[in-house]
């Protein structure tokens, strides 16, 4: 027998931030890299994408004007479109995204981009999926041009600016090896030739490095700003507190600043870095288990995120979207693994409702047995997954699961697990703690797959009358290995 403790399960209103989410176009097959191909998802349909960023709740559209591989997503501009592109795709996305009351980003990668280091060999550190290109005036040129060109043709409302980062260089003899192009680049900035890698002092490298990201940022804020006085630039940044960026005049002047690290706590930290008209954006969704939205928005939520914006990303599937929204809503969260959990955490969130799935009290049988099986779990954590009728999928220590379950008079109860560990997967510690008592339980293999199970006698517990609540908490040491469970029962 089953409660559902409904707790914070009415509506909340949406949160009044930036609910912004992007299917990301630099995922996938074909590349010379490890960004997709060109052409690849050039069948994708504008009418369809927008309904899926509709359902999900978001106001804001991060799609794209140029990605990585450094094709246009748009017909008519100064970049060549992807090959084979079916539809004037971002143009098509703003039009129908505005009739919803939607904004729409584009996006450019400041640096990176594989199709422009090919024609330009020398201004380049190969074509990697890294940062390689110095921002020499040539390359800011060609840049700057196809940020204007995309803002008038499309009409889309800003866009974002990813990978402001100075360039990867090859390591030789324990020093980096520059092109001839960056040396160049480092007098015209620095005011005095480059010194040779062995003689550059870390000082003026990182002097540097400042100095070119702020003359990146200078041209491509005036580029911009002139094509569209209004259009909003959003600068996605991966280490904000990087010596770098750190108090760069980039964070004062950007309009909206997103921290892509898992960890907000890098969002606080440049909250009095920036300019009166940024708003601060926090990556929830993109980077799998990493990511934990729900721990975030459910512990900060109302108090942090519900005026600052919140953002999510999600390679395409096999046509172009992720899952139908419908199913993230409609199952438990903890039925998802990975990226798929995070953006069913977020739908909930940009709709203004509960981001945790609701607690399940277990209620004991008419035989008197409680059993506490994965439908009824409670999960803290991102890794744990309720798939196949068990819960597995557990690759962080850190997280834990939880049952509640009624006892209706004190008792002394066995408990008994039942559970699988694959071949070479045994000796992880984990405790099960339930009434202020511990059992510790080294794992054992019980067979070649993680659906052998087997079912063994943990102990006798004695438990009060009233709620109560079993935990399974991982040990770090030794390594963890996981464990699939399919049931715990206490019987008298």
């Amino acid at each position: 027998m089953l409660a559902i403790l409904l707790g914070l399960t009415s509506p909340l209103a949406p949160p009044e931030g930036i609910r912004a989410f992007c299917i990301d176009f630099n995922w996938g097959p074909g590349g010379i890299n490890g960004f997709a191909g060109p052409g690849v998802w050039a069948d994708a349909s504008p009418e369809e994408h927008v309904a899926w960023y509709a359902g999900l709740g978001a106001d804001t559209i991060q799609t794209f004007a140029v990605s990585c591989n450094g094709y246009a997503w748009y017909q008519g501009g100064v970049v060549p479109p992807q090959p084979g592109l079916n539809h004037d795709f971002l143009t098509e996305v703003v039009r129908l995204g505005h009739v919803r009351g939607m904004k729409v980003m584009g996006y450019f990668c400041a640096g990176s981009n594989t199709r422009w280091g090919q024609q330009h060999p020398d201004l380049s550190y190969g074509v990697p999926s890294a940062p390689h290109l110095p921002f020499t005036d040539v390359y800011l040129d060609d840049l700057c041009a196809s940020v204007a060109d995309a803002l008038k043709v499309t009409g889309m409302d800003g866009f974002m600016v990813d990978w402001v980062w100075n360039p990867t260089r090859p390591t030789v003899d324990g020093h980096e090896r520059w092109i001839d192009a960056e040396k160049q680049l480092y007098g015209q900035l620095m005011g005095r030739a480059f010194p040779g890698e062995a003689a550059l002092s870390a000082a003026d490298r990182l002097a540097y490095a400042r100095r070119a990201i702020d003359h990146c940022w200078e041209r491509l804020h005036a580029a911009a700003k002139a094509a569209n006085p209004r259009c909003i630039i959003w600068l996605s940044c991966s280490q904000p507190r990087h010596p770098e960026v750190v108090d760069s005049p980039m964070f004062r002047q950007v309009d909206w600043l997103m921290n892509e690290n898992p960890n907000p706590d890098d969002l606080q930290a440049v909250a009095g870095m920036i300019g009166p008209q940024t708003k601060l954006v926090q990556c929830l969704v993109g980077w799998g288990d990493a990511h934990d939205a729900a721990r975030v928005l459910g512990k900060r939520g109302q108090a942090t995120f519900s005026a600052a914006g919140v953002y999510g990303f999600s390679r395409p599937g096999d046509n172009s979207l992720p899952l139908p929204v419908d199913e993230y809503r409609r199952r438990r969260a903890i039925t998802f693994a990975g990226n798929d959990r995070n953006i069913a955490i977020l739908a909930r969130w940009f709709h203004g409702e509960p981001v945790t799935d609701p607690v399940i009290t277990v209620e004991p049988g008419p035989d008197g047995r409680i059993v506490l099986t994965p439908e009824t779990v409670n999960v803290d954590g991102s890794s744990p997954v309720v798939q196949d009728g068990q819960v597995g999928h557990w690759g962080r220590p850190a997280d834990t699961v939880n049952w509640r379950f009624h006892v209706p008079a004190e008792r002394e109860y066995t408990l008994r697990l039942t559970s699988a560990v694959m071949t070479g997967m045994a000796g992880s510690r984990l405790d099960v703690e339930v009434g202020g008592q511990r059992i510790e339980v080294t794992t054992l293999e019980t067979g070649p797959t993680w659906r052998d199970y087997v079912t063994v006698e943990l102990g006798r517990v004695k438990l009060p009358a009233g709620e109560q609540t079993l935990t399974i908490r991982p040990q770090a040491e030794p390594a963890w290995h996981s464990v699939s469970i399919k049931a715990l029962e206490l019987a008298e």
